[in-house]
């Protein structure tokens, strides 16, 4: 390079910049391809060097860069860079943050003018060192500074992440304890303040769920959803945030198409919602929480029509006869002149007596191939109570929630075999 000199009117740092660029410009059209192996490897390594010294100046100068940006009527040095430098305006921001952190980190501002450390790598140290709070003292913060650093040099931004959560308890135990705990409850409060759950209809027998909730809730929701989904079969979903998009081990029975992950969880839900003990649920009007499906007794046993639910909401018979045989579904089943013949006696569903020994017999699912465990089933009528069914151990079979679906659908035949029940499609 040049050699630099401060004679020239123009500022040493836009002296180095430019020669950086001149010198750049001058081997543009050579190709690093005939280097041997050991000039490649330096020319990488020396060229990373040389970006994280360029992002290091860069962030300095974006840190005193709002008169630039008034000048321009832009809000922030990053948003100017995104109006007038072709910066993505993501982009932008971020360094504008890192840039606004970097001034309170001497240390890490230091490290990153010297090429050493990189803007995302420093973006984790500067976001754990503010965490700390302004209870840490200064000579404490210095330290954890310091540590950080250190870790940077060997482990990649997520293990930074997950090393720096516990970084006082490295350079100051003694106030380690307490310190975690208040910054747990913080980390609560903020946790119930963003809980949100909305619930909208889209007007095609579908609702969309949105929500927000506390990660220990999402644990525990997400450890739910696992056991009714058998996961330890499904070798797409995600071991750490238990989601995927690829296709699951499960197949659709009517199209024969793998099912993807977040298939699988959603029906998963649904299952999980109709498990749910009604004895457990708040009382309304001084009886468990309870939905009515209504429906005409001959619509029922034809297959045909539909019933309707409390707030409207219609279901078709196969899912009615379903329903029926868990307790918290009242079926209200009317004849002529919309006269109630039935008002889902309680002997209609099987007993707990009855479930453990309709268990002894079948320790899982009774669908050949089917594992999941009995404990997670729903007994099922095999002759439906809608035609004479009784209620009784010869009559029933365990039946995982997804097929259940499938048996109470009229586009499916339901056939015994020597070990158990297989599923066909009608033809």
């Amino acid at each position: 390079m040049d050699q630099l000199s401060s004679s020239t009117p123009e500022p040493l740092l836009l002296q180095a910049v430019h020669a950086v660029d001149m010198q750049l410009t001058k081997v543009r059209d050579l190709d690093p391809t005939f280097l041997s192996l050991p000039e490649k490897a330096e020319l990488l390594r020396e060229l990373v060097h040389v970006r994280a010294q360029v992002d290091g100046l860069l962030v300095d100068t974006l840190a005193v860069a709002a008169d630039v940006a008034d000048n321009d009527a832009c809000t922030t040095g990053g948003s100017w860079l995104a109006a007038q430098a072709q910066v993505e305006p993501s982009e932008g921001g971020r360094l504008q943050r890192l840039a606004e952190a970097a001034v309170r980190w001497r240390r890490v501002r230091e490290a990153m003018r010297d090429g050493d450390l990189s803007p995302t790598r420093a973006a984790a140290i500067t976001a754990t060192l503010d965490a700390l709070g302004p209870d840490v003292s200064t000579a404490v913060r210095e330290q954890a500074e310091d540590h950080l650093l250190q870790l940077a040099a060997d482990h990649d931004v997520r293990e930074l992440k997950r090393l720096g959560a516990a970084v006082l308890e490295v350079v100051d135990p003694d106030t380690y304890e307490a310190h975690e705990q208040a910054r747990l409850e913080a980390e609560l409060r903020k946790a119930d303040e963003a809980t949100r759950l909305s619930i909208r209809s889209r007007g095609d027998g579908t609702s969309r769920l949105t929500g927000v909730i506390p990660d220990a809730a999402a644990e525990r929701l997400r450890t739910y959803l696992n056991a009714f989904s058998s996961p330890r079969h499904d070798a797409a979903t995600d071991s750490t945030t238990g989601e995927s998009e690829e296709p699951s081990p499960y197949l659709d029975p009517v199209t024969g198409k793998r099912l993807t992950g977040d298939r699988v969880r959603g029906e998963a839900f649904c299952a999980f919602l109709e498990a749910a003990d009604p004895t457990r649920m708040p009382a309304h009007g001084g009886a468990a929480t309870t939905v009515i499906v209504t429906m005409d007794l001959d619509k029922l046993r034809e297959g045909l029509g539909w019933a309707t639910t409390g707030d409207q909401s219609k279901l078709t018979p196969g899912e009615v006869r379903r329903l029926a045989c868990q307790a918290q579904i009242i079926p209200a089943v009317l004849g002529g002149d919309s006269e109630v013949l039935d008002l889902g006696r309680t002997r209609r569903f099987f007993t707990p007596a009855q479930r453990k020994a309709i268990g002894l017999q079948w320790k899982s699912c009774a669908i050949d191939g089917c594992d999941v465990p009995g404990p997670w089933c729903e007994i099922h009528h095999l002759r439906p109570w809608s035609s004479g069914g009784k209620t009784e151990l010869t009559n029933g079979i365990p039946l995982c929630p997804r097929h259940h679906h499938y048996v109470d659908d009229p586009r499916f035949d339901l056939t015994e075999t020597p070990s158990g029940y297989q599923l066909h499609r009608r033809c």
